[in-house]
């Protein structure tokens, strides 16, 4: 028996292997690799624990099992009552926990603390997540998904002011005995589209003019503005911090030509009783400047639509001509992808990504952001011969490119 604290926990009779509990097979001891929520061994395993044997019924003690032999004997002994597996109480390598207005768990569930160089869970006040895990884990990465930023390395004096209200994400616990990443690193969108509520007339950021290498101007954010000014975005704001303005969108009217802070915030200003206003970011590119889409005219200009790789299968699928009958509702990702979310057109499914449009001249766009192919869609409609193109996801489709400069840069 290891000299590491072992304790006894108790198998409901009738339990056996496949209920509720996966192990890994091979592993001695045993590796707990999930327990089923609200499941028989739910809040008595944990991801991460250590199985070193069982004690049966009859007071026999069975060591050095791995989990296929586990598996036969729960399966063999499920009528004995009594039974008990011993257990070493260990962290996973690593868990994911949602917090946020579109999830369980809100941040007043937790309590983080800065010791070192690591983001120490310390404390749980809810029931349910105790339930799942143990405090002491670490911060490993956090996905911040309504700017769709993902940060490393970072300080909790700089993430506590952005991990409040109903700011939604994704944290990314390792086990605390694993080294904390070594450098800060964040990782932006290729492109976001953000939803300016109304009545905002200040970004509450701070926007530098710069100049591209190939002599485009740009507009880029630089931090959160030490004016004052709060951002509507909260803390979140200062994570957008080396993304480029390409448009603002009110009411479907583009205003593209917003190289000027000045420009930028005299439009904000002029635009803030209107609900429907979009800004458009994008990533800078690794040579320096932006790929896009130019629009011309309310236009996306055909001379600038690239054509869809031919490697990758897609399908042509007909679309009605009125927008309120399309019957599809579809989402822009992190990395650029148009993600199809629900569907009643045949042919069309769910998870599938949206590649290009065709208009009724027959002509293609592809490469295109979200935003681009809901302008398109409201400047075709009520015309006949309107197509999507479309091609199951592919795992490329969620990988974000970088060069070795960006992330000497990071």
């Amino acid at each position: 028996m290891p000299a590491t604290a072992i304790g006894r926990i108790s198998i409901p009779k009738g339990w056996a292997y496949d209920v509720g509990v996966s192990f890994e097979n091979t592993a001695k001891p045993i590796l707990v690799k999930s327990v089923k929520k609200k499941g028989p061994m739910w809040g008595k395993l944990r991801q991460g624990y250590l199985v070193h044997g069982i004690v049966l019924g009859d007071n026999r003690k069975v060591e050095g099992l791995n989990g296929g032999q586990l598996k036969t004997l729960l399966e063999n002994t499920s009528k004995s009552p009594d039974r008990k597996l011993l257990v070493q109480v260990a962290f996973p390598e690593e868990v994911e926990l949602r917090f946020g207005s579109n999830h369980t768990y809100n941040h007043e569930d937790v309590g983080f603390e800065q010791l070192g160089n690591k983001i120490l869970l310390k404390k749980i006040h809810n029931n349910e997540l105790k339930q799942q895990i143990l405090p002491g884990m670490q911060i490993g990465s956090i996905f911040f998904e309504d700017v769709g930023v993902e940060v490393f390395g970072y300080k909790w004096s700089d993430l506590a002011s952005c991990l409040k209200g109903t700011t939604n994400c994704r944290i990314i616990m390792w086990d605390p005995k694993r080294d904390a990443p070594r450098t800060r690193k964040t990782t932006l969108p290729r492109r976001l589209d953000l939803e300016l509520p109304a009545g905002v007339a200040d970004l509450g950021l701070q926007l530098t003019a710069t100049t591209s290498r190939a002599g485009e101007k740009q507009l880029k954010i630089t931090a959160a503005s030490a004016a004052g000014t709060k951002c509507w975005l909260g803390g979140q704001g200062k994570l957008l911090s080396g993304m480029l303005v390409q448009t603002l969108l009110v009411d479907n009217y583009v205003f593209s030509d917003l190289k000027t802070s000045q420009g930028l915030m005299s439009t904000l200003a002029k635009t803030s009783g209107r609900p429907d206003r979009i800004m458009m970011l994008e990533r800078p590119e690794e040579n320096g400047t932006i790929s896009t889409s130019k629009i011309i005219n309310g236009k996306l200009s055909k001379s600038n639509a690239p054509t869809v790789k031919k490697d990758i299968k897609t399908q042509k699928i007909p679309i009605p001509s009125s927008n309120t009958q399309l019957g599809l509702e579809f989402e822009g990702t992190a990395t650029g992808v148009i993600r199809i979310k629900s569907s009643s057109i045949r042919n069309a499914k769910v998870g599938q990504t949206i590649v290009g449009f065709i208009d009724k001249d027959g002509t293609e766009y592809s490469d295109i952001a979200d935003y681009d192919l809901r302008e398109m869609l409201d400047m075709s409609q009520n015309t006949r011969n309107r197509f999507l193109v479309v091609k199951d996801a592919q795992w490329e489709d969620n990988v974000l490119s970088t060069t070795a400069e960006q992330e000497c840069e990071l």
